[in-house]
């Protein structure tokens, strides 16, 4: 049996053939490598140039979209609020990023913006990681807001937003979340209408944070007060933390306009089957 690398030597001529035998036989190759591809790849000494990139990523577009759907639901089943958003999202930021990228990846990352957190400030509460995650002005933010491209599906993506230092408004909340969750804090999610906020006890108050704003600190009763749309439902939104399936399901319908406007139905139409798995669960 010749060695991985050896294998992809010969697949790597193979990848531009249209013979739809040839191709299927370098999907299935492909497909039984792929969570080794990037380590394999790496070993050959040969990066892979931009065409040879494209292809793999089409040939083993259909095999991500099975993979994700196929492990999709499975974050339901862990111990904590936390640890399930981290997954789920896990899950997706590795199918937006493609086919070199694995879930654990995110893990990794948050892990070591909180480390970051940690050798540069020590001691946290949610004020002051917020000021470490989203104080800064323009280029000296560590993550802003993405008002730019605000509805760009990448925005979704956590291993995009802290790799490029922009996001939309939950996927920054998550991040705060979830790098909060290391330094021992218990931040939330407010399904605050038309813009995610974060939502945490600080000093004896309840108070919503704008992530995408700099992570500008509310009052939750003034803004529940002075909304535009206030009435008694706004109340128990600012009132009760966002359960984790309506932050995912958030994202979801973030994604699905993104690809709607992307007009790039494959990837709507996996995303609308999670979704559906989702309201199903």
């Amino acid at each position: 049996m010749p060695s991985a690398p050896v294998e992809l030597r010969s697949l790597l001529r193979l990848l531009d053939d249209d013979t739809p035998v040839v191709r299927d036989a370098v999907r299935q190759k492909l497909a039984a490598l792929r969570h080794e591809l990037p380590e394999h790849f790496l070993a050959l000494g040969e990066p892979l140039d931009d065409e040879q990139q494209r292809l793999i990523s089409e040939i083993l577009a259909p095999v991500c979209r099975e993979e994700l759907e196929s492990a999709w639901m499975s974050w339901k089943w862990l111990s904590s609020p936390e640890a399930q958003l981290e997954e789920a999202l896990g899950q997706l930021s590795a199918f937006l990023s493609g086919w070199q990228t694995k879930a654990e990846e995110l893990p990794h990352q948050l892990d070591a913006v909180a480390e970051r957190a940690m050798r540069e400030g020590g001691t946290y509460d949610p004020h002051r990681l917020a000021d470490f995650l989203f104080g800064g002005r323009g280029d000296d933010a560590r993550l802003r807001g993405n008002t730019k491209d605000y509805y760009a599906a990448h925005n979704s993506n956590l291993l995009w937003v802290l790799a490029n230092g922009q996001g939309n408004p939950i996927s920054l909340s998550c991040i705060y979340i979830l790098v909060g969750r290391r330094l021992g804090m218990r931040i939330e999610g407010c399904n605050f209408p038309g813009h995610f906020l974060a939502r945490v006890r600080h000093e004896s108050k309840v108070w919503l944070v704008d992530c995408f704003n700099r992570g500008r600190f509310m009052l939750s009763e003034d803004v529940a007060k002075h909304h535009p749309a206030a009435n008694p439902s706004m109340e128990d939104v600012v009132r009760d933390p966002a359960p984790v399936e309506a932050i995912i399901a958030r994202v979801l319908r973030n994604l699905d306009e993104a690809f709607e406007r992307e007009s790039n139905l494959p990837q709507r139409h996996v995303i609308r089957r999670l979704m559906l798995k989702l309201m199903e669960a």
